[in-house]
């Protein structure tokens, strides 16, 4: 897995995807629950024996006599393009495979750099690996491959001396246990995106360098030859994530890749990716005479800045379910993979990172036979992660973990992070911090020591930063001593500016309206991106304070994003002072490849070989249980809610249900038809209850859902008080909308920031009550972004069109805004309902203005 972010969230987000392909109801996948997965496990994968040479039939994965096989397994992420993140080791310069090679070669010379990846491969994955995938009931792995694994490097075109060493010794490991391989190209010549997982970060040379893509093509050429006859390989996976260029400019190379290895490979399957997961460009292959071949999907629902503030529950039930309506999530993708007739391979997908230990082992195993009943192959990312700490926790990226490791010093280090990867749109103390909650500081030894704590801040090039800090503290527990000066801003007193690259606005007196922390208190530090400063932006402030050996503190702060992108916010606590010009990282536990010798980074990569592993103990339950999970049976949800309004508040009533799991009913509120909607009383027994604190003459929603012992139904529709309308000409947040479908909400970065609407499908609206004082011509303003153009939208007022399809143009970004006027309209005085109806796709609205002629 990579830190992707952009648009990635939404792309392959199960709430999303009928915005890629339509949201036109499937059969077998409709009804008011969602999606249904079934109740019986699928079969288990094939058990250990002779390996035949798979090959498509409609949207079939089969063997060579035709039988249904059902891939299951997971990435061997890291081994062959090493991701820093997923060894918990980087910083200094050195931050993915390249860095390192060059840093190695740099000080060691070339052939001792051999030597040490060489030693790192060696380690990474060994035996006990390949024992334990078996042990998790997989049947295939997919192999990420870096170029140069397969190339000399200083000797175009021609192989490595030990070219094939690691892809055959997969090869024949996974044939002892009945075991399947995707060879992956992870990093093709050049970078065919600008992230780390291509081994190089920042590089996206592919697209136009045709060196690269003749190379390219050698490698594959390569590769078919090699393997053209091996039954284990089930795939080739030609480009992965190849989102560096347009739709269109993917399809023509990866088809260019496809015809490079059929014309030695008739055999195997080869695999079309997808386009930040819409496969819409490549039409229908078998139309244009392509055979063999497989569409390829990355879906990360609720990771990237998707659903912000979701439970890892409601977001992959809503994927796995199809959401409420029955058509979006992994319905939607049914659908067109059902109407092409080509199989499908979800190639990286983690549904249970964040979700703790024994759920997300139920979402684990929910989603692989998800998948199963679909018929898709499914490799997740990743089967292993190791850091410095090790440890599950309440469920990390991988599989497989390194055990805890107890001689971490704690405080040191990173002490608290956010990034909009992780959770866009947070706001947050310390304490919950959705990537690194702040822990007890625990200082050892004896006598005063000098640590200095640092706020860290920055985005990529073209993204924009808007995060603010307030209330930040360090109090030794046992006296209570603050050792934070002016930890409330106001002011730069006792801060020091750190530039670390490019250049950062910070405001120490902020005090713009809804940009504070919840629980800020006066003015506050604000971090934005200066006018006219481009590439990438990154530093912060500090202050040196001072600690107590033998002592515990206890950190606390409160930050928030306020619609950034590709942005982090990081605090430190260091034993040396930070350097402008060179970055703080945590380094705790980590090897500076920068200053370590031979034998520590040895140390290091012969570590991954013998470090004692701890598999995920939900995952190891549940994804071989013979029984599969109770998670995402859903009972229906409840009908027919009504409300009645009073003085002394409101009265809701609907119609019980008759299924014998229902324990109870959940009821919400919400101020507005958008949602967020908050828990007001949990597994009322009657269908009736009375909302007795509900202010009289106020707009409310409510919504009521079902509960069983392990799950909880949709919402039911809603029910509101008396809408008040807008009363035009005025502006009107597209969010203060009074009903709605199919559309979501997001963080906007346009001026004024708040939530925009987007996520716009055929046939999606929105609509709003106005009032209109006296009758006339009127016409509306609209805020409009989108990064592909759409075909628009109608505008409706009481049933009837008043205005025909607006486009909206590709406005750069987004997040990138314009506003466009509409046409002239006629209204009648009084009361109406203005409807917005999309006739396109994607495009985003922050708010429309209405005005009187």
């Amino acid at each position: 897995m990579k830190n992707a972010a952009g648009r990635l969230g939404r792309a392959a987000s199960g709430a999303s995807l009928a915005g890629l392909i339509g949201a036109a109801a499937l059969a077998g996948c409709g009804g008011s629950g969602g999606g249904d997965t079934g109740t019986t496990p699928p079969p288990p994968p094939p058990p250990p024996a002779g390996l035949s040479l798979l090959k498509t039939a409609g949207t079939q994965w089969v063997d060579a006599d035709g039988k249904q096989v059902l891939l299951k397994g997971t990435n061997l992420g890291n081994w062959l393009v090493q991701e820093f993140w997923m060894m918990g080791q980087g910083g200094n310069g050195v931050t993915d495979q390249c860095t390192l090679e060059a840093k190695l070669t740099e000080r060691f010379g070339y052939s001792e750099k051999e030597r040490l990846i060489q030693l790192f491969r060696d380690s990474w994955i060994t035996a006990r690996d390949w024992d334990q995938l078996k042990a998790f009931g997989f049947n295939v792995v997919r192999l990420p491959i870096l170029w140069s694994v397969i190339e000399d490097e200083k000797k175009p075109r021609t192989l490595r001396a030990d070219a094939w060493k690691y892809l055959d010794a997969s090869i024949a490991e996974a044939k002892k246990r009945g075991m399947y391989v995707i060879l992956d190209l992870h990093g093709a010549h050049g970078g065919q995106t600008p992230n780390d997982h291509t081994g190089c970060a920042g590089h996206n040379k592919y697209w136009t360098d045709t060196d690269a893509q003749d190379r390219t093509r050698w490698v594959w050429q390569q590769i078919a030859t090699k393997y053209k006859d091996e039954p284990a390989v089930a795939a080739y996976d030609p480009l992965n994530e190849p989102w560096g260029s347009t739709p269109e400019a993917m399809v023509t190379r990866v088809e260019d890749l496809y015809k490079t290895i059929r014309a030695i490979d008739a055999k195997h399957i080869v695999l079309l990716p997808s386009h930040y997961g819409s496969i819409d460009a490549y039409g229908n292959p078998t139309a244009k005479g392509m055979t063999n071949v497989a569409f390829q999907i990355h879906p990360y629902p609720g990771l990237f800045g998707d659903r912000p503030g979701d439970t890892p529950y409601a977001v992959h039930r809503d994927w796995l379910r199809c959401g409420p309506t029955g058509t979006t999530g992994v319905c939607a993708y049914n659908k067109q993979i059902s109407e092409l007739k080509v199989p499908l391979l979800v190639g990286e997908f983690q549904p249970w990172q964040g979700a703790g230990l024994d759920l997300g082992g139920q979402i684990g195993r929910a989603t692989y036979d998800t998948y199963a009943k679909y018929g898709w192959a499914s490799t997740s990312w990743a089967y292993k992660i190791v850091s410095p700490a090790g440890g599950s926790g309440k469920g990390t990226w991988g599989l497989v973990t390194n055990a805890p490791n107890t001689n971490i010093d704690t405080g040191v280090g990173m002490v608290a992070k956010a990034s909009t990867w992780d959770c866009a749109g947070w706001n947050a103390s310390f304490a919950n911090a959705c990537a690194v909650k702040a822990p007890t500081i625990k200082v050892g030894g004896t006598g005063a020591k000098t640590y200095y704590f640092v706020i860290k801040t920055g985005a990529v090039s073209g993204s924009n930063p808007d995060v603010t800090f307030d209330k930040i503290s360090i109090v030794d527990t046992a006296s209570n001593t603050e050792v934070i000066a002016n930890g409330g801003f106001g002011s730069n007193t006792g801060w020091t500016t750190l530039a670390i690259s490019g250049t950062l606005a910070l405001d120490f007196n902020d005090t713009t309206a809804g940009k504070a922390p919840t629980g800020a208190d006066g003015a506050v530090l604000r971090v934005t991106r200066p006018a006219g400063v481009t590439g990438e932006i990154n530093g912060g402030v500090y202050q040196a304070i001072t600690l107590q050996g033998g002592r515990s503190y206890t950190l606390s702060g409160l930050f928030k994003d306020n619609g950034s992108a590709n942005t982090w916010a990081e605090m430190y606590l260091l034993d040396k002072p930070p350097v402008p010009g060179k970055d703080v990282i945590d380094m705790n536990g980590k090897v500076d490849f920068t200053t370590a010798t031979v034998a520590e980074i040895e140390a290091l990569f012969k570590s991954y070989a013998t470090q004692a592993n701890e598999p995920h103990s939900g995952l190891a339950q549940w994804l071989v249980s013979a029984t599969a999970p109770e998670v995402f049976q859903l009972p229906e949800r409840p009908a027919g809610l009504k409300l009645t309004e009073a003085a002394n508040g409101n009265t809701l009533s609907w119609t019980a249900s008759t299924d014998a799991k229902v324990t109870g009913y959940n009821v919400y509120r919400a101020s507005s038809a958008a949602g967020d909607y908050a828990r007001l009383a949990d597994k009322v027994t009657a269908a009736t209850y009375a909302d007795t604190s509900a202010v009289a003459g106020t707009t409310y929603y409510y919504v009521v859902t079902a509960v069983t012992a392990a799950n909880e139904s949709y919402y039911s529709d809603a029910a509101s008080t008396t809408l008040q309308a807008v009363a035009v000409p005025a502006t009107i947040q597209a969010e203060a909308f009074t009903a709605m479908s199919g559309v979501q909400l997001e963080n906007c970065s346009d001026t004024g920031g708040g939530q925009d609407v987007g996520h716009f499908d055929p046939d999606d609206w929105i609509e709003f009550k106005i009032s209109v004082a006296t009758a006339g011509n009127f016409t509306i303003d609209y805020r409009l972004a989108t990064a592909n153009g759409s075909t628009g939208f109608e505008v409706w007022v009481d049933g009837v069109k008043a205005v025909n399809v607006m486009a909206v143009p590709n406005t750069g970004g987004w997040q990138t805004w314009i506003t466009q006027t509409s046409a002239p309209f006629a209204m009648t005085a009084g009361n109406h309902t203005l409807r917005l109806k999309s006739v396109g796709k994607e495009w985003n609205l922050n708010w429309l203005k209405v005005n009187a002629q």
